[in-house]
């Protein structure tokens, strides 16, 4: 076959750009991905709860009861009515194909967790190693993937780090490539683009699309890296490409973002992330509980706000819960990844009930009948808060520890509108050339993400923009022979 001369050009090597950039290389295009970063892994490379999935083998070996349209369905109504149907079925149908494919890699997520608004357990995680030490979910996918890539397929693959996109070119009404700057140095790059380039919750730079579309959330602390500040979108709009975006102003605050009780209002917060809670952790204000720890995300948040004062009562500080968590929440969450947060100053070994109820300020008195009365409700099955899940019970002689958190923005529901093939739209139609996947993306999650939910569509919609932009790269790219006549390219 003749070499190919146009390649894919993947834009953001988080978990969407590695996925699409395998999945277009082992179709046999050739791949340049640009990351603005000395390294590629952007958020993705900090994901901590996991990666759901439905009727997948791990499932099935745990004896966890699912169903793709019951997965649907969380989603949907998550969503509150503005999630696109189309595209969330697509994630949830290609959800345990896609494990499949990453187990095909190397990568087994078999430890399945349960998380707030799902209505079983489908959040996939890595389990610990022989020895004992933590695999993060998202750290361990993005090393993974990048090792393929340099390995099997490093003919087929270049990265070019420190290089940020500046605007694509069109010809004849369809995407033919960009062009991006390099150590001060515009560069042009003719291919067929794929977007993947994260989404804007730590954007306070100039133009920013967090004052623009949530100015009351703009604020709030982050979990982002400093990169998240939506370049890609804010470069579309300023080129006029006519591209369409979705759901701007739609911004999750996770209600946990850990407060380091040295530094509380540094802006960047460690996420607390919400497997703590499905593990057993509760939460509490002034020693009482005040919502279901498993509830959906804004639900959550909005409770913490009603019901929460600041840390340490200071005015200064950020809006705080504590959460409480036993020996036995933290043997189910993986102790080694608790290691990290206790070195870190982000989660106190109190040990006793009297010294949990010193860290956190609270009444000894008040505290004691909130954990009574949580395991009687645990006997009966539900709370007053509607809880039905019930992971750990809090004996009085259990071995406690506490963190302090808050919430903190954490992921843009908006972005780019695409179609279930991952095209981006322009005008209702797809944008010749044009391919986008994970949060630069909107319309999978409507108005409020799932746990769990991210690094899915992440692999799902990064493979089908993959596989599209190197079916196109392939047709796209002209021979003087006929194809495949001298053995592989």
């Amino acid at each position: 076959a003749c070499a190919m001369t146009e390649p894919v050009i993947v834009v953001g090597g988080g978990l969407a750009g590695l996925c699409a950039s395998i999945e277009a290389a082992k179709r046999g295009a050739n791949v340049t991905i640009i990351d603005k970063e000395a390294q590629l892994g952007g958020n993705s490379a900090k994901a901590s709860s996991g990666m759901n999935g439905a009727n997948t083998e791990a499932q099935k070996a745990s004896g966890i009861d699912d169903s793709v349209e019951k997965f649907v369905e969380d989603t949907l109504s998550s969503g509150d009515g503005l999630a696109s149907p189309e595209l969330v079925t697509v994630l949830a149908e290609q959800s345990a194909e896609t494990h499949q494919w990453l187990k095909s890699l190397g990568l087994h997520l078999s430890d399945v967790v349960q998380l707030g608004g799902h209505s079983t357990k489908r959040t996939h995680r890595f389990p610990a190693t022989a020895e004992g030490k933590p695999q993060p979910v998202g750290w361990t996918l993005v090393s993974g993937l990048r090792k393929v890539l340099e390995t099997e397929l490093k003919e087929l693959v270049k990265v070019r780090t420190k290089s940020s996109f500046k605007e694509l070119l069109l010809e004849e009404g369809r995407v033919a490539g960009l062009r991006f700057v390099a150590e001060g140095i515009e560069e042009e790059l003719r291919g067929t683009v794929v977007l993947t380039s994260g989404g804007y919750a730590n954007d306070h730079a100039e133009a920013s699309l967090l004052e623009k579309h949530a100015p009351q959330l703009a604020k709030l602390p982050t979990t982002n890296g400093p990169f998240a500040t939506g370049d890609i979108i804010k470069a579309l709009v300023k080129q006029d490409v006519g591209v369409q975006t979705t759901l701007m102003d739609k911004v999750q605050i996770h209600p946990t973002g850990f407060i380091e009780v040295k530094q509380p209002n540094f802006h960047t917060k460690f996420l607390a992330p919400e497997a703590l809670r499905g593990s057993g952790g509760i939460l509490l204000c002034h020693g009482k509980r005040f919502a279901n720890e498993l509830g959906r995300r804004d639900y959550l948040t909005d409770e913490m706000f009603k019901h929460c004062k600041p840390l340490f009562d200071k005015e200064e500080n950020p809006l705080a819960a504590a959460m409480l968590l036993t020996e036995e929440a933290v043997e189910k969450y993986g102790s080694g990844a608790m290691g990290f947060y206790k070195f870190k100053g982000l989660v106190q070994d109190v040990g006793t009930l009297e010294a949990a109820a010193e860290a956190m300020g609270a009444s000894l008195e008040v505290l004691r009948k909130t954990l009574e009365d949580y395991n009687e409700a645990a006997e009966k099955g539900v709370d007053e808060f509607g809880k039905k899940v019930f992971p750990v019970r809090f004996p009085s002689s259990a071995h406690l520890y506490v963190a302090f958190v808050t919430p903190t923005l954490h992921y843009c529901m908006g972005g780019l509108a695409i179609n279930p093939r991952a095209e981006v739209l322009r005008d209702g139609e797809a944008l010749p050339g044009l391919y986008g996947a994970g949060e630069v993306t909107g319309g999978v999650h409507g108005n409020n993400r799932l746990g769990g939910n991210s690094l899915l569509e992440c692999a799902v919609f990064g493979r089908l923009a993959g596989a599209g932009a190197a079916e196109r790269a392939l047709k796209e790219t002209r021979c003087d022979t006929d194809r495949g006549s001298h053995g592989g390219a």
